[in-house]
């Protein structure tokens, strides 16, 4: 197996590991900080005094956490000031990273067959072969398992 291979792999086990995980954790209606901060019972100028910054500051930080513009940095150093840790994953939506993966290769092996099958129809060289779906699965595989360059196109 080629290292680029094995560390897809790597890479594939840990989203696939982390997915049920983050999953469970989805946004809380007022966002992490507001969630954290009720937990801990931290007001927002106790939260602006331990980050060197204006309590407006913290408002503002939780109305972009809340409106999806906040960044990963802003948020680690908010969650950090409170004592927590950020935490963040980027997992399939639905499925595996192989099924992403396999639902790709299918759409380039079905070009692929569906160009071939129109060249040999052109010449007349249709007959006997196996049905387009089978073959489509068979080349998908092998895609899927080199992953060329032009992959994602």
């Amino acid at each position: 197996m080629s290292v680029s291979r094995a560390k897809r792999r790597q890479a594939e086990h840990k989203i696939d590991h982390a997915a049920p995980e983050a999953k469970v954790f989805a946004k809380p209606h007022g966002g992490w900080i507001a969630t954290f901060q009720d937990a801990i019972a931290m007001s927002a100028p106790a939260l602006a005094e331990r980050l060197g910054v204006s309590r407006n500051s913290v408002y503002s930080s939780i109305r972009n956490e809340q409106a999806g513009t906040i960044s990963l940095n802003q948020l680690d150093k908010m969650a950090e000031a409170m004592g927590g840790k950020l935490v963040y994953a980027i997992i399939p939506s639905e499925g595996s990273v192989e099924e992403i993966v396999m639902a790709q290769a299918r759409k380039k092996a079905r070009r692929i067959i569906q160009r071939t099958r129109a060249h040999m129809a052109l010449e007349e060289q249709t007959e006997g072969l196996r049905n387009s779906d089978e073959m489509i699965e068979d080349l998908a595989g092998e895609i899927a398992r080199e992953m060329p360059r032009d992959f994602w196109k």
